[in-house]
């Protein structure tokens, strides 16, 4: 009898231990496709009660692994948020039918059900869609261009659905050939697909753009003392990198130590665009009236302000406390300062144009190209819904800004970069990411990171730049057009099945 406890406790942990290593640092993407094995035979021939338990301890231990960064930041909140995300795996087995092995249909129906949670996992309590099962594979470019028709939880589908059918073919010997062969196929038809687009040329109009990192320590960040040498560090490297001439630089979230609009602030980082003919855009806080934004304002080569962007999506716990008078204690507990900002309500499409100078043997030719393109501030990236939106209204690219140095060097700031290079596949545009302390780098739209910021080695905690050319795309993809149409029929079809299952 004991032993069997410890069969069943060792089972789930198993899983749970294989899924943490497919993500950064460690980034083994290929023990996604057996790593839900080990749960499926702990929930076997299990009543409801025994299969939620056991998905749960499940979630405990893979968000844990996943998430003891956010203790940087609040032990309490990074318990909570541990305990409050293991129930969707906890949701997932309770859906799962009681055999596994000898109901029809499960082969798609248990993928179907691991889209549902993801995808609640993406819009309730404000939402917050870390670490998708699809995210191990972000390094891996053929299997993951399917997103630009399915977005990320369709790469998570495919993973469920691998390791069930393996799952399967171990137990049913009659039915194994088939079982392979299915999955071998569908594997096979989402290589050759990824191939095409991979190889696949988009009309596109080049620009070189620079990131800027500027590795500002988050306890000097808003020091009154630090004011100046935050202000002559970005400007001396935004100067190093202007040598390249790149037509658009950009700056991290906030990378501004204070408002735009202060005249000291302002009168610098004007100069610095219209001396360096460059358009730049900054991460600053913006004041209207007694509203505080979380921002990003684009600045001409001319030193004059283009257009800004306020921060839709806000942190909650972060950047505000919902139901603030319900929760106000909150701001005790958690030992980080928490932001009042106001939330922004537009899709914001930044637009410029450079002039272009061919030069010829007898003559010089100038013309003009324009670009447009959306910021995306903080975890903005995350929410693939919200980066679809923006292409829609007309972005040819995205820019990602975000301050990640409240989680140290730790594999927060590679594994929020997963969700950029996934937005990237899913809209077919490039994605530029600046981050104070890293991971800054530019992203085709591919997936592909095509330059990082690095010194030597390390491209966490250093400062430097990183410039690079990019193709921005006019066409929309499936994803861009559509949405979550995918995620809605893995929805239907699981409430379509649970009906069935009740009838039966």
């Amino acid at each position: 009898m004991k032993t069997n406890i410890i069969y069943q406790l060792a089972l789930p942990f198993v899983s749970a231990f294989l899924l943490v290593l497919c993500y950064p640092n460690f980034n083994l993407g290929f023990l996604a496709w057996i790593a839900l094995i080990p749960l499926f035979f702990a929930i076997e021939n299990k009543k409801s009660k025994a299969r939620f338990l056991t998905g749960y301890l499940f979630g405990i231990i893979f968000f844990a692994g996943i998430l003891y960064w956010l203790a940087n930041v609040t032990v309490p909140g990074t318990i909570a948020t541990v305990l409050i995300l293991a129930l969707l795996p906890a949701i997932f087995c309770l859906l799962s039918p009681p055999s596994i092995a000898s109901h029809p249909g499960t082969i798609i129906f248990l993928p179907c059900a691991w889209v549902l949670t993801e995808y609640l996992r993406t819009y309730i309590f404000s939402g917050f869609p870390w670490a998708f099962l699809g995210y191990s594979q972000s390094l891996n470019l053929p299997v993951i261009q399917i997103a630009d028709i399915t977005g990320v939880y369709g790469v998570s589908f495919l993973i469920v659905l691998v390791n069930v059918g393996i799952y399967l073919a171990l137990l049913k010997k009659s039915k194994r050939f088939y079982i392979l062969f299915f999955i071998i196929v569908l594997f096979a038809l989402v290589l050759v697909y990824g191939d095409n687009r991979i190889k696949r040329i988009y009309p596109a109009k080049r620009l070189l753009v620079a990131v800027i990192q500027g590795n500002i320590p988050q306890e000097t960040k808003w020091d009154p003392r630090y004011r100046e040498f935050i202000l002559n560090k970005y400007k001396m490297l935004t100067q190093a990198a202007l040598k390249e001439r790149p037509g658009l630089v950009v700056w991290p979230e906030t990378a501004v130590p204070g408002y735009l609009d202060e005249p000291d602030l302002e009168k610098q980082i004007m100069n610095l665009a219209k001396s360096g003919n460059t358009h730049l855009l900054v991460g600053t806080l913006k004041g209207v009236g007694a509203k505080v934004f979380n921002s990003a304002t684009l600045i001409s080569d001319k030193g004059e302000i283009l257009k800004s962007y306020n921060k839709i999506h806000l942190v909650p716990f972060g950047e505000f406390i919902p139901f603030e008078k319900a929760f106000l204690w909150m701001r005790g507990v958690i030992d980080k300062p928490i932001g009042n900002f106001a939330r922004g309500n537009e899709f914001t499409v930044f637009k410029f144009s450079l002039e272009k100078v061919t030069r010829e043997t007898d003559r010089i030719q100038k013309s003009r190209e324009f670009h447009s393109f959306s910021t995306l501030i903080c975890f903005e990236d995350i929410f693939p819904d919200l980066c679809r939106n923006f292409v829609k209204k007309g972005a040819r690219f995205l820019v990602n800004i975000t301050n990640d140095a409240w989680f140290g060097k730790s594999p927060a700031l590679y594994q929020h970069a997963q969700g950029s290079i996934f937005r990237a596949v899913e809209n077919r545009v490039p994605v530029i990411r600046a981050a104070n302390t890293g991971f800054s780098c530019i992203i085709d739209h591919r997936g592909e990171i095509l330059k990082s910021v690095r010194v030597g080695k390390d491209e966490i905690s250093v400062d430097g730049y990183a410039v690079e050319t990019i193709m921005p795309t006019f066409g929309k993809t499936i994803y861009t057009r559509f949405g979550d149409m995918f995620s809605w029929l893995c929805i239907a079809f699981v409430l379509f099945g649970l009906a069935l299952r009740r009838r039966s």
